[in-house]
């Protein structure tokens, strides 16, 4: 009989520690380490939820001469792939601005900010939308043994380029002088054509594009006196625009873009000599070539801000020559200008990235409070 008693309570003593084992392994089905994982997809899938949502993701871009580093920095960092964006680059150095327009590409970049408002005032349907240069490293040159004392050498003497370049002609007008008129301009449209042109003395100056900097440097009897933005810094070189009425439609698009842009602008600050590499790739040239404009700091400074105020008194500086009509209402250029779709691009950097470099998101801040 005790042993029957005994045996009952060892079966039952069994029965209570698996049952005791059954729920602490039912509690416990998750580690914590799977807890965690569950927390951060819950946290990705609310992230997702909320990301914008491009109205268009595929972009054609115009590629000039010299490229867009930024547009080849988010490609590589996949700073476009994170925003839902996909920007084929299409070759386009001269008549950039017309496949704009022609809708051959949706932005170019690499246009100045002269033409373009030349043709917003002549009602084409075009928008500043960004940046890309706001200096470029655009020289100034003329033969080895011409003299040269300032931007008031120009006054009365042949120059390859032309009285809408903001940079050198404000101040021809700030002088007393008319930049139309005191200036003989000669229209060159190939930039590689102006030093043979000025080696010849066909033309006393020439101005040149960035692209062309390593055949300024590297040409026998060709010297550079100085660089536009010597003569006025931060003078906007080159805005980004597209279309007005693609704008209009793809306003998310646009946000997302720039902030991709933004993060590439970091990247550039801080790694230009491995951009400069980057850029030799992808225009399947020599580094030298690359390094001829983007190693000079001091003369290519890039920025992605609209620099609203600086496009403004660019066109106000053609109106008052009469290289846009005085008729054209100044409402015309303000309403092609986003810079609100920039700022709200900006912010969300700031908000997402500000610590990684602080420096940096400051000054962009900075910037877009002294330009807005």
């Amino acid at each position: 009989m005790k042993r029957k008693i005994v045996t009952l309570m060892l079966a039952l003593a069994m029965t209570l520690s698996l049952a005791a084992c059954g729920g602490k392994e039912t509690e416990e089905t998750s580690s914590p380490k799977e807890e965690t994982e569950k927390k951060e997809e819950t946290k990705e899938e609310k992230k997702d939820e909320n990301a914008e949502v491009p109205e268009t993701t595929n972009i054609k871009w115009a590629q000039g001469l010299s490229g867009n580093v930024f547009v080849t920095i988010a490609q590589k960092e996949g700073y476009f792939e994170e925003v839902g964006l996909t920007i084929e680059e299409i070759p386009l150095d001269s008549g950039q601005l017309e496949g704009v327009v022609n809708k051959q590409v949706d932005i170019a970049s690499n246009s100045g900010t002269n033409r373009p408002l030349q043709m917003i005032a002549a009602g084409d349907d075009m928008a500043v939308i960004g940046g890309f240069m706001l200096e470029g490293c655009m020289p100034i040159i003329t033969k080895e043994e011409t003299e040269w004392n300032g931007i008031e050498d120009f006054i009365g003497k042949k120059v390859a380029d032309t009285a809408t370049r903001y940079p050198t002609c404000t101040k021809l007008l700030a002088a007393g002088h008319d930049p139309v008129n005191d200036v003989e301009w000669i229209d060159i449209s190939n930039d590689a054509d102006k030093i043979p042109a000025v080696l010849s003395g066909e033309v006393d100056y020439a101005v040149l594009g960035t692209g062309r900097m390593y055949m300024a440097e590297n040409t026998e009897g060709i010297k550079i006196v100085g660089y536009c933005d010597d003569i006025t810094p931060e003078y906007s070189c080159c805005r980004m625009v597209a279309r007005k009425t693609w704008v209009e439609e793809n306003p998310t698009t646009v946000k997302l873009l720039n902030e991709a842009l933004l993060r590439a602008q970091c990247y550039f600050e801080t790694n230009r000599e491995a951009c400069i590499d980057m850029m030799a790739e992808e225009l399947d040239t020599n580094r030298e070539y690359v390094e001829a404009y983007m190693g000079k700091e001091e003369h290519y400074e890039l920025n992605v801000d609209t620099v609203r105020s600086v496009v403004i008194d660019t066109w106000n500086y053609q109106k008052s020559v009469g290289l846009i009509d005085e008729s054209v209402d100044d409402s015309v250029i303000e309403e092609a200008i986003y810079g609100d779709i920039y700022k709200a691009a900006l912010d969300a950097c700031v908000e997402k990235y500000h610590d990684d470099d602080p420096d940096f998101w400051d000054a962009q801040l900075a910037l877009y409070e002294k330009y807005k």
